[in-house]
């Protein structure tokens, strides 16, 4: 359930009823994703930012006066402000900020699109593992870790010295962790991250193998993100004697199949079985 407060002039607290699996909060206006990948958004229409189009999305960020949604084929589709226009192609992540929005495309690649001020669209070169687009500027994280931050407005004397400059994230070791799966009495297979320092298991928005999967196709979760670090996502693949091989692709990674790595075909509905421990190493 979604519960909001603090400034309500154009409703936009004012949430719906019902359950949703993510939301994002913009200026006026507020969207979120309901579990069955419908977006829904309350609050100021002055521009369209709340019409949100029919079908499935697996990701929605509210901006000033437009709102972007991530379709599960990877493609974005933004409506509102006439900012909002998005270009074609996939993207695993999106965000959209003041007047531009931006992209990581499954490359690893940033783009941005909206209004380029003094540089809103103007994004590194490289890979990188997360984007988010603020006010007047945006930021990356590339796939070491490292964050760069980048300028809309570059001559904006009140901007803070650090938007100026490209900073670095603080090290930290990811450590290691498992792969955690189990049958569901409706034929699906539920997935999960485990980490090995006994933390709360993660469980990632697409996190379900489906029943009629097909045999030998690779699925992938959504992002999993551990003490605020993007670790990667867990691949998972139905193979015709009835068993559901996994792996794990760091971000920025090849990847890791462990071993073993199987749920059985006969595995108990309800018990948590796991994989072999997987060694992330160190990330910036």
């Amino acid at each position: 359930a979604v519960e909001c407060w603090g400034y309500d002039r154009y409703g936009q607290t004012a949430a719906p009823a019902g359950r949703f699996s993510a939301i994002s909060a913009g200026w006026f206006h507020g969207c979120g994703l309901r579990e069955t990948g419908a977006v829904e958004c309350w609050g100021d229409n002055r521009y369209g930012q709340t019409a949100a189009p029919a079908g499935r999305f697996s990701a929605v960020s509210a901006g000033r006066r437009h709102t972007c949604g991530l379709r599960e084929t990877g493609a974005v589709e933004c409506w509102g402000d006439s900012q909002a226009d998005a270009p074609t192609g996939s993207f695993s992540t999106i965000s959209a900020g003041w007047l531009h929005s931006c992209g990581l495309r499954e490359t690893g690649a940033v783009e941005c699109w909206g209004r380029n001020g003094d540089g809103a669209a103007a994004a590194p070169a490289g890979r990188f593992s997360a984007i988010s687009a603020g006010d007047y500027h945006a930021c990356a994280v590339s796939a070491d870790g490292a964050a760069t931050c980048w300028m809309v407005y570059a001559d904006d004397v009140n901007a803070p010295a650090w938007l100026r400059q490209p900073s670095a994230a603080p090290a930290m070791d990811s450590g290691s962790g498992q792969i955690a799966a189990r049958r569901l009495s409706d034929g699906r297979v539920e997935f999960g991250w485990q980490p090995a320092d006994g933390g709360e298991r993660v469980l990632p928005r697409r996190r379900y193998v489906p029943a009629d999967a097909a045999v030998d196709r690779w699925l992938r979760s959504s992002a999993v993100v551990v003490d605020g670090v993007e670790l990667g996502r867990i691949n998972a693949r139905a193979l015709a004697d009835g068993r559901i091989e996994f792996a794990f692709t760091p971000s920025g990674g090849q990847r890791i199949l462990p071993s073993p790595r199987y749920l059985p075909a006969n595995a108990d509905v309800g018990r948590w079985l796991r994989s072999a421990a997987i060694e992330l190493g160190k990330q910036r």
